[in-house]
Parts: C-alpha cells; structure tokens; sequence
C-alpha cells in the first residue's frame, strides 16, 4: 500500500505535501473543471442528437484589454508574465439576458424553456501575443 508521500512523488506533487490548503484548493478546482466538461458534453451530445434546426450568432471580437498593478520595477518581466498568465478572454452566456429578449419578443415560455436548456457556447477564440 502506498503511502501519501509514494503517491506524490509518483504524480510529480511533492510540492503540496507542506500545503494541504493549497492542494485542497487544487482539488476542488479540478472536481469543477470536471463537472462543467461533464455538463458541457452531455448538452453537446443532446444538440447532436436534437431533431430541432440549429439557430446560431457569430460574434466577431476584436480589441484588447488591459491588467495592470503597482510595485518594485525589478520584478517587471515576472510580474508581467504572471499577468499575462492571470488573466482570460471568456465567451460569457447571459442567460437571464437571453430569456428577456425572448419574452420581450414574444417567444412563449415552452420554446424559451427549450431553447435554455439547447444552448451551447463553442468558443473559438485566440489570444495571440505579440513577443
């Protein structure tokens, strides 16, 4: 039987053998990661298979975005780096947006129901940079 130092070497994190919070942490980040590739897959799986038209909107994203903090200009280029590793460009669903629109238009609340539980978000975009 291994013990939980075998267990971490085996998987290369020995680093959290002192930070039990920080692995916790790790853990349950992993645990959502998980569950939202889940729920992703079987809406997909159910789009795939819906005998229902696919309705569909390209939005075209252009521009940038700035983070920025203060500090000691001897860590720039980590700090930089670290910033860049920070941060994300998210494609963002509205749900209680969508639904109102729906209403608004006049779209009875069965087919709003049903459009809401179709939506799926395929998120092609890319952060290029520049270096």
């Amino acid at each position: 039987m291994e013990n939980a130092i075998d267990l971490a070497r085996k998987y290369g994190l020995e680093h959290y053998l002192d930070k039990p919070a920080e692995l916790n942490d790790a853990i349950f980040h992993l645990l959502l990661l998980q569950e939202a590739i889940q729920i992703e897959r079987s809406r997909n799986l159910a789009f795939r298979k819906s005998n229902a038209e696919t309705i569909s909107t390209k939005r075209t994203v252009h521009g940038a975005f700035i983070a920025a903090c203060t500090g000691d200009r001897t860590y720039r280029y980590a700090v930089e780096t670290a910033l860049k590793a920070g941060t994300a460009i998210l494609a963002v669903f509205q749900r209680g947006r969508f639904i109102n629109v729906l209403r608004s238009m006049g779209v009875p609340e069965e087919k709003i129901v049903e459009y809401v539980a179709s939506i799926i978000i395929d998120d092609n975009t890319h952060c290029v940079d520049q270096e």
